[in-house]
C-alpha cells in the first residue's frame, strides 16, 4: 500500500443547467479545499470535471492519514510549576500525567494573565478513508447554488435530484449516503449510447472508463472536440463557423459525447439583418452561423450533437424545420417593424414603464435629451456632433416598441441601428443607438463614436441616479437593475476616451431633471452616495488590475470626483512605487514628517524669509519655489509622473532641514514661519494624494 492515492467523487444528477455548471464546479472545489485543509489532509492536485449529468471531483496524490494534531495545553502558573532553576515541580508533573504529556515537553509561555506552564499534546491523525466518510456528506449538504430543488423525502436540497454517487479512494469504496442515495463504485455512461452501469475498480479508471461509455468527462477535451468538429464541417462548404465564446462555453456543457453537423436554410432569410439571423440561431437553437472568407453570412448553420453525426439525417432535418419556423417569424417581424420609422415609434414609449416611480421610457428619453446636451458640452471640439446627440437621444429607446426586440430583447440597440439606417438617419446617430449599451458585460467593446460614448454615459448615469434617488441601492449580491455593471461601464468609457469628468456636477444635472419631471425630491446626500458607489466599483477594478491598495486609498482621500484623473494619479504613484522604490520611500518619509509636525497648525501666513536663521531654511524655500514652477503646471495638464519626479530636488534639502533645524523653537514667530514652510510641502501634494496613507513596509518585505 502506498502512502498516497487518488480520490474520486462523482455525483450523478438529472441534467444540469449549462449556465450553472461552472459555478457548481467553483463552489464544490472551494468547499473541498477548505475542508481538506481543516482536516489536515495534504494532496498534490484537486480539480473538477463533469457533464450535464455528472459533477466529478478528482484529488490527485491524497495522503492516506491525517497529519497529527499538535495541541498546546495550558497548565498551572509558572511560579508553582517550575522552580527558579527550571526544575518541574509537583503541580507541573501532575498536569503532565493527567494530560498524558511527557514532562520533557512542558514549557513556559507568556499569556495575557502572566506566565503559565504549557505542554505539547499530539493527537494522531485518522486514516483518510474515515475522514472522507465524515466530510463528503457534510460538504455536499453545505453546497449553495443560485437555484436548488427539494425532491423525494426529507428536506435535502440540491441543484438537481441526485441519481447515483461514486466515491473511491484508490481501490477502496468510501461508504456514505446523501438524500437516500448510497455511494458505490458503479458509474453510468451516456444516456442513449450506453445504457448499462459500469463498475470502477479504482479511482484512476474513471476517465478512460467514461470514454468507453461514450462520455467525454473533461470539459476542456469536449470543447476541443467540438471546435475540431465545427472546423471539419465548415471546411466542407469552404466557409468558417462564426466564433462565439459564450455559445461555445454553453454547448460544451450541453453534451457528453460531442460531434457537429451541417444544416441548411432558405437564402431568402439572408435579407434579415446579420445580428437578427445569428441571434435567432444562437438564443433559440444554440446553432453556429457560417460565413464565407469575407465574413458574409451563408445559408448554412452548424449544430452540435450529443452523439456521432453519422446517420443523423433525420435529426438535421428536424433542426432545419425548427429553424425555418423561427426565421419565418423573424422575417415577418422585420417586415412589420419597417411600416413605422423610429421617430413615429417614440410615441409608443409612453406605454412602456421604465421603473416604478420613475415614469415611462418616454420620460427616460426626455432625461437622455437633457443629459446629452450638457454632457456633450463638457468636451469641446465636438460641436458638430451636438445635433446628432439630440437626435440619437430621441431615438435611443424607440426600438423597444418593435416586434423584433420584443421577441428577442438581446437585439435592443442592434435593431435600433438597423432601422435608423433604413430610415436614412445619419450614420453617427444610427451607430450611437447601438453603442448606448456598450461596453457589454465582460467585453472590451467600447463605443467608438463621440455620440455613442456620450449617450452611453447619460443612459448609465440616469439608471444609477434614478435608482439611488428612490433608495434602490445594490446590497450584497442583490443588484436587480445591474447598477454595478452600469458603474463599471461609466468608468470604462471615461478611461478608454481619456475624458476628465465632474461626477458631482453630472449627478446634480440628473437629479435636477428628475425633480423637474416630478418623480423625486431627492436628499442632497444622493450625490455623495452615487459618487461613493461609482468610485467604490472603480476601486475594486483598480485592485483587480494589481494597483497597490494603500496608493488607491491615498489618492481617493485627496479627491474622487474625476475617474480619469484618479487613474492618472494612481498610475503615477504606482510607477514610482514599482520602479523607484527608494526615491518613493524618501518622498513618503519626508511628507509624513512634515505632515505630522504641521497636523495641528491651522494658520498659514506667508513664509517670511527675514525670519530664517539657518542657511538650509533658505535653501528649502528656494527649492520649493523652483519646484512649484514645474509641479503645478504638470498637475494642470495631468502629467503626475513628471510632477512627482520634479519633487526629487526637495528631498535632500528637506532631510538636511530636519537634521539641522529645530522646528518647535521657543520663538513663536520663528516656529510658525518654519511650520508654514513645511506646510507648503504638505499642501503641494494635496491635489495628488494623502501620502501618509501609503504603506511601504508591508509591500517591501
Amino acid at each position: 500500500m502506498t502512502d498516497k492515492r487518488d480520490f474520486l467523487l462523482e455525483v450523478g444528477v438529472e441534467e444540469l443547467p449549462s449556465s450553472l455548471i461552472p459555478s457548481i464546479f467553483e463552489e464544490t472545489k472551494s468547499r473541498f479545499i477548505e475542508k481538506l485543509k481543516e482536516s489536515r489532509l495534504h494532496y498534490e492536485d484537486l480539480y473538477l470535471v463533469g457533464t450535464p449529468r455528472r459533477v466529478a471531483l478528482i484529488i490527485k496524490g491524497l495522503q492516506e492519514h491525517q497529519e497529527p494534531l499538535i495541541l498546546e495545553v495550558k497548565g498551572p502558573a509558572a511560579k508553582v510549576g517550575f522552580s527558579p532553576d527550571g526544575k518541574a515541580l509537583q503541580p507541573a508533573l501532575a498536569f503532565a500525567r493527567a494530560q498524558g504529556i511527557d514532562p520533557q515537553d512542558l514549557f513556559i509561555k507568556e499569556t495575557e494573565r502572566g506566565k503559565y506552564v504549557f505542554g505539547k499534546k499530539v493527537r494522531d491523525g485518522q486514516p483518510t478513508q474515515e475522514v472522507l466518510i465524515q466530510i463528503c456528506p457534510i460538504i455536499l449538504r453545505s453546497l449553495n447554488f443560485p437555484r436548488s430543488m427539494l425532491w423525494g423525502e426529507g428536506d435535502y436540497r440540491f441543484v438537481r435530484p441526485i441519481r447515483w454517487l461514486v466515491a473511491l479512494f484508490g481501490e477502496d469504496e468510501i461508504p456514505f449516503s446523501v438524500a437516500g442515495v448510497s455511494a458505490s463504485r458503479f458509474t453510468h455512461g451516456h444516456r442513449f449510447l450506453s445504457k448499462n452501469s459500469q463498475v470502477l475498480h479504482k479511482s484512476t479508471d474513471y476517465i478512460p472508463v467514461l470514454e468507453s461509455l461514450k462520455v467525454i468527462v473533461d470539459p476542456a477535451q469536449r470543447r476541443t472536440l467540438i471546435e475540431e468538429a465545427l472546423d471539419r464541417e465548415a471546411k466542407k462548404i469552404g466557409g468558417h463557423w462564426l466564433k462565439d465564446e459564450d455559445l461555445i462555453n454553453e454547448v460544451t456543457f450541453l453534451v457528453e459525447y460531442p460531434d457537429a453537423a451541417l444544416g441548411n436554410f432558405n437564402e431568402k432569410y439572408l435579407q434579415l439583418p446579420a445580428c437578427a439571423l445569428t441571434t435567432v440561431m444562437k438564443h433559440h437553437q444554440k446553432y453556429f452561423a457560417c460565413v464565407d472568407d469575407e465574413g458574409k453570412l451563408l445559408s448554412r448553420f452548424l449544430v452540435v450533437l450529443n452523439r456521432p453525426a453519422f446517420g443523423c439525417e433525420k435529426i438535421i432535418h428536424g433542426n432545419e424545420r425548427v429553424l425555418k419556423a423561427r426565421l419565418e417569424d423573424a422575417l415577418f417581424f422585420f417586415t412589420e417593424d419597417q411600416k413605422k420609422n423610429l421617430e413615429q415609434r417614440t410615441k409608443f414609449l409612453r406605454g412602456i414603464v421604465f421603473q416604478e416611480g420613475l415614469g415611462t421610457m418616454w420620460e427616460k428619453t426626455l432625461r437622455l435629451k437633457f443629459l446629452v446636451e450638457r454632457l456633450g458640452a463638457c468636451f469641446p471640439g465636438n460641436e458638430d456632433s451636438l445635433t446628432h446627440l439630440d437626435r440619437a437621444a430621441l431615438l435611443a429607446k424607440a426600438d423597444l416598441t418593435c416586434e423584433m426586440v420584443k421577441e428577442l430583447p438581446e437585439l435592443q440597440g442592434h435593431m435600433g441601428k438597423v432601422y435608423a439606417q433604413i430610415d436614412g438617419e445619419n450614420d453617427e446617430v444610427a451607430i450611437a443607438i447601438k453603442e448606448q449599451y456598450l461596453p457589454s458585460p465582460g467585453q472590451e467593446d467600447y463605443p467608438e463614436t463621440f455620440t455613442g460614448s456620450i449617450l452611453s454615459l447619460a443612459d448609465k448615469m440616469d439608471n444609477i441616479v434614478s435608482s439611488f434617488s428612490l433608495g434602490r441601492v445594490p446590497s450584497g449580491s442583490t443588484d436587480p437593475f445591474g447598477l454595478r455593471r452600469q458603474a463599471q461601464g461609466i468608468f470604462n468609457i471615461l478611461l478608454n476616451r481619456r475624458w476628465y469628468s465632474n461626477l458631482r456636477e453630472w449627478i446634480g444635472w440628473n437629479l435636477a431633471i428628475l425633480k423637474q419631471q416630478g418623480f423625486v425630491n431627492p436628499d442632497p446626500s444622493v450625490i455623495d452616495d452615487v459618487i461613493q458607489f461609482i468610485v467604490g466599483r472603480f476601486r475594486y477594478y483598480l485592485l483587480e488590475t494589481g494597483m497597490n491598495y494603500s496608493i488607491i486609498n491615498a489618492v481617493l482621500s485627496a479627491s474622487c470626483d474625476d475617474v480619469y484623473d484618479i487613474y492618472l494619479r494612481i498610475h503615477a504613484l504606482q510607477k514610482l512605487f514599482d520602479n523607484k522604490r527608494k526615491f518613493f520611500e524618501d518622498i513618503i518619509t519626508g511628507f509624513c514628517r512634515a505632515n505630522n509636525i504641521t497636523k495641528n497648525f491651522q494658520e498659514l501666513p506667508l513664509v517670511d524669509t527675514n525670519l530664517f536663521e539657518e542657511e538650509v531654511e533658505s535653501q528649502l524655500n528656494n527649492t520649493l519655489q523652483s519646484v512649484e514652477k514645474d509641479f503645478y503646471p504638470a498637475i494642470q495638464r495631468g502629467d503626475y509622473i513628471y510632477a512627482c519626479e520634479s519633487f526629487s530636488t526637495v528631498i535632500p534639502v528637506l532631510n538636511r532641514f530636519f537634521d539641522d533645524v529645530l522646528v518647535m523653537t521657543e520663538s513663536e514667530l520663528v516656529r510658525n514661519n518654519r511650520l508654514s514652510l513645511l506646510k507648503k510641502i504638505v499642501e503641494l501634494w494635496q491635489p495628488i494624494a494623502d501620502l501618509s496613507q501609503i504603506v511601504i513596509e508591508e509591500e517591501s518585505r
